[in-house]
């Protein structure tokens, strides 16, 4: 008679799982902790530059660790990580910025990078995590899926246009045309990355839609 095996091959397969999980978590820490620094270090240089690398940088990588996740609640718990761990590495940096405050920061430097007061560093860090949990749900290949990549994709055009339209919230002076066009390019590179086929569609239409409601409401206002 045979040895049966199978109960060795699951516990070995659920410990690998379970180590390629854990790799994932740290991995989307240490790797937003070295992006915050990265990005202290360009808040010193050009400011179109540095307006590029920050939020694009970030939101490229917390939807890179949200696609990767093994479930919902791993890509909720390492898209926080991977969303804190460029804080972090701005905290540390603010104990070199002379004459700073911690999280209000109004001088040039590393405070200027996920905002400058508590709430709005909460809520950006808040909106980075959503934006993995988005990337997890646009792996469905149904509807569910077309919305997460539309919003997701439909949020990063929004700060894009706020960023080159004269009068808007974050207006950056020199961000027209080639900054623009990078970003619209990183759009563009997440509706190809993330969807596939006729879904495609479906995700560029809720995108506009989200793009064309912000737009109207702000005009609105």
């Amino acid at each position: 008679m045979k040895p049966d095996h199978t109960l060795e091959y699951d516990y070995l397969a659920g410990d690998r799982q379970e180590r390629a999980i854990l790799l994932h978590m740290v991995l989307s820490l240490l790797v937003g902790m070295f992006l915050g620094a990265a990005g202290a270090l360009l808040s010193y240089g050009p400011p179109l530059i540095h307006s590029l690398y920050e939020p694009y940088a970030y939101i490229l990588f917390v939807v890179i660790v949200g696609r990767t996740a093994a479930g919902f609640g791993w890509a909720a718990l390492t898209s926080a990580l991977a969303s804190f761990g460029p804080l972090i590495a701005l905290l540390a940096a603010t104990i070199f910025e002379s004459g700073a405050h911690l999280l209000n920061l109004t001088a040039r430097g590393p405070g200027m990078v996920l905002g400058s007061n508590g709430p709005t560093v909460n809520l950006t860090v808040a909106t980075l995590a959503t934006f993995g949990v988005l990337a997890y749900f646009s792996g469905r290949r149904d509807v569910w899926g077309d919305l997460a990549c539309g919003i997701l994709a439909g949020i990063v055009a929004i700060d894009g246009l706020d960023k080159t339209l004269r009068g808007g919230p974050e207006y950056i002076r020199g961000f027209w045309p080639w900054d623009t066009l990078i970003v619209a390019v990183f759009v563009i590179g997440l509706f190809l990355a993330l969807r596939k086929g006729r879904t495609l569609g479906r995700c560029v239409v809720v995108a506009l839609t989200v793009l064309s409601t912000a737009f109207v409401f702000a005009v609105a206002v």
